[in-house]
């Protein structure tokens, strides 16, 4: 039996589950990554809180026996999206509540239908821990409840780096995903297929300026309609803003197929175009003083006092001093570590399965986004 721990993070070795690894581990807790390989956490086991377990996620007999080993009170799933469910279904079976960074739409939809299970298991499983969903999702909570009705919700992310040379902004592989599936938005209270190549626009943005914005996939969609649809919310699109340097690599990417996972034969051995790409595209390394900034945001629009209004909310993130191999991403991996402790300590006791805007307390998570310098605005005015 191995020692006990207080979090096991699937992904452990990502960069998103490293992020979250060394939140953890700064907090005081301890905490077993799981991965393929310890290259990439070396510096975090050097912390007498943090172990390594090789697992293969496919193998969902192993991810259960890691689990149950781990003796950890909370499951946290950074892996990509596509082991989202077999990762609830082991945590099912050991009866342990766990948080991940969210799916596409119809991962997520599939990971609701397990929401009864949860309930009679007697833990949560909270899915979009990360930046948006996440932090996006308790923004428009905040936002919504500021309002007497609401029926339209604009929401998405923007970014800018100081070098403009490409550095991977967040998972390749949801990237391509959100980019090549045809984003579902909700018209007029009924979810619509849009024509991706209309799908586009300039918006100006709070610490970013004008940047070209794209209408992509995205769980909010689905999990708003559901939470806020008895206040009225008929309308919800969601759109990413990526800068002119980074969106042209990608699209060049997608256009030279290197997104396909159909694998291929190079020098005796199989592989698909996607896995090289990742592979390859995480030797790049960070120009020396290469900074970013994101503006994760929130447009609520309805009535309040028989008078239409709106509510803008903001969150931006900037490289901070000692973490910067995360960029902006410290609002995902950070996040997710965030929401895991609450659901530890109790202070998110639901259960069942659920989107952040349902159960995470606005309050206190804003005010630890705060210590971890990620501010909150309200129509301007910082709020944390």
């Amino acid at each position: 039996m191995m020692e006990k721990y207080d979090f096991i993070i699937f992904g452990g070795t990502g960069l998103q589950g490293r992020i979250c690894a060394r939140d953890l581990l700064e907090s005081g807790y301890g905490v077993l990554l799981v991965g393929r390989d310890t290259s990439g956490i070396k510096n975090l086991l050097k912390n007498k809180r943090a172990g390594f377990l090789k697992v293969d996620l496919k193998n969902e007999k192993d991810v259960l026996k890691a689990i149950k080993n781990s003796q950890a009170d909370i499951v946290v799933n950074c892996a990509e999206l596509i082991f989202n469910v077999p990762i609830m279904r082991a945590c099912l079976n050991a009866k342990k509540p766990l948080t991940d960074l969210g799916g596409l739409q119809h991962v997520t939809h599939e990971q609701f239908k397990l929401h009864d299970s949860f309930r009679k298991a007697g833990i949560a499983c909270i899915t979009g821990c990360g930046s948006t969903p996440g932090i996006a999702s308790v923004m428009a909570a905040y936002a919504v409840e500021q309002l007497d009705s609401v029926e339209t919700i604009t929401l998405g992310f923007a970014w800018d780096s100081n070098i403009k040379k490409f550095v991977v902004p967040y998972s390749m592989q949801s990237i391509f995903e959100e980019f090549t599936e045809d984003p579902i938005t909700f018209h007029n209270g009924k979810f619509v297929k849009e024509n991706r190549a209309i799908c586009q626009g300039i918006m100006n943005f709070k610490e970013i300026g004008k940047q070209t914005v794209y209408c992509i996939v995205h769980s909010e969609v689905y999990t708003f309609s559901k939470y806020f649809k008895n206040k009225g919310l008929k309308n919800i699109h969601y759109l990413a803003g990526f800068p002119e340097h980074s969106f042209k690599v990608i699209q060049s990417l997608i256009e030279l197929r290197f997104n396909s996972d159909k694998k291929i034969e190079i020098n005796g051995g199989k592989i698909s175009p996607l896995d090289f790409t990742i592979n390859a595209l995480k030797k790049l390394k960070i120009p020396k003083g290469y900074k970013e900034v994101e503006n994760i945001w929130v447009v609520a629009e309805g009535m309040k006092n028989n008078k239409k209004a709106k509510k803008e909310m903001n969150c931006i993130v900037k490289t901070i001093d000692g973490w910067e191999e995360a960029g902006s991403n410290v609002d995902t991996g950070r996040t997710i570590s965030i929401i895991s402790q609450m659901l530890k300590n109790k202070v998110i006791n639901s259960k069942g399965v659920y989107a952040p805007e349902a159960v995470v307390p606005y309050r206190i998570f804003f005010k630890e986004l705060a210590k971890r310098k990620m501010h909150i605005y309200l129509d301007g005015r910082k709020i944390n």
